[in-house]
């Protein structure tokens, strides 16, 4: 959702971060608390519909990313700032949204390759690491069941780590889907 606020905020970020300059920013938070912040901004990055600034914020201390439409009024400030040379704002941001804390954590040993791995799987649905017999997915989520689901439909096999209780969700879903397909018609 762009606004005239996050459509001044892109264009005040973009300059900055081509010229290593540091902004002061309004965030409001996904819950609704607003804070002012000083911010390095390495580079933008546009994911699932909304444009993200991601860099050093001084307020955390920290690498953070920010997503444009929850920012006010973005301002120029003098210091300048030496960007990280082999930065990546996309990779930084996929690993950022996929390695946010969710209910549960999730641990799948996946038996293929790394690409076909990356094919079954969205960028944010967890980070995916090549081990001797496979792909560790580490993931999190808060609906187990959801994530079975998600795993049932992959084209290859695979173990689940942890937790047990994905183990029993995905059963859960056997046994429906075993139902719906030995109903007579």
């Amino acid at each position: 959702t762009n606004t005239p606020v996050s459509n001044a905020a892109l264009i005040a970020l973009t300059t900055a971060a081509q010229a290593q300059q540091r902004v002061s920013m309004g965030y409001d938070s996904a819950q609704g608390s607003h804070t002012e912040r000083e911010f390095d901004p390495y580079g933008l990055a546009w994911r699932a519909g909304a444009w993200y600034a991601l860099g050093m914020c001084h307020l955390r201390r920290g690498l953070r990313s920010f997503r444009l439409d929850r920012m006010g009024e973005v301002t120029l400030l003098e210091q300048h700032f030496e960007r990280p040379a082999d930065f990546d704002a996309l990779e930084q941001l996929v690993q950022g949204i996929a390695g946010m804390p969710r209910g549960r954590s999730i641990e799948v040993l996946l038996h293929a390759d790394l690409p076909t791995a990356r094919r079954a799987f969205s960028l944010d649905f967890g980070l995916l690491e090549p081990v001797d017999d496979g792909v560790l997915l580490r993931s999190s989520a808060d609906d187990l069941a959801w994530f079975a689901r998600q795993l049932a439909g992959v084209p290859f096999g695979f173990e689940i780590r942890a937790p047990v209780e994905l183990r029993a969700e995905l059963a859960r879903c056997a046994t429906r889907l075993h139902a719906m397909a030995t109903v007579a018609r």
